[in-house]
């Protein structure tokens, strides 16, 4: 199984990669997870339309036909660890190539929205991008925990 993470700001601190990979390297054999960072448009000449503009043509660059589209917005559906694992279930059954799309601090662009093929939440707290690639990453851990029947998710 596929799975991008394709996620619009800065190159990580060494303990937020620290804290990637130690979940990362938890993760089934089979599954390919890999980060695509868009750097964020942000600059003092551009508005906040114009910045969710480049953000979105540079995050659509990195979508293939076929794809699924998964992006995390405050105003997507909330779901918990189990509704996640489940999904993660059914996509491993289907073979899915997985797109997480995490926005920039302007949050994600409309054109994104549209497109994706699911709108989730993960709380109605804003989370900075960059800690959210962690929480992702164990989410999908744990996901992997709640199927298998592991001890870890409790």
């Amino acid at each position: 199984m596929v799975v991008n993470i394709i996620s619009v700001g800065n190159k990580l601190t060494p303990w937020e990669s620290q804290g990637i990979e130690y979940y990362q390297k938890q993760l089934p054999k089979n599954i390919s997870l890999s980060f695509i960072e868009i750097k964020g448009q942000q600059h003092p000449k551009r508005s906040i339309d114009e910045v969710k503009k480049l953000e979105s043509e540079l995050i659509l660059n990195k979508i293939s036909d076929g794809d699924y589209v998964v992006s995390w917005d405050s105003r997507g559906k909330k779901i918990d660890s189990k509704e996640f694992s489940k999904f993660f279930e059914e996509s491993m059954l289907t073979n899915l190539k997985l797109n997480f799309i995490i926005g920039g601090s302007f949050g994600l662009p409309e054109k994104i929205i549209e497109i994706s093929d699911k709108v989730l939440s993960a709380s109605s707290f804003t989370f900075p991008h960059r800690l959210f690639r962690i929480i992702l990453v164990e989410q999908i851990y744990r996901s992997f925990s709640i199927i298998n029947k592991a001890p870890y998710h409790k």
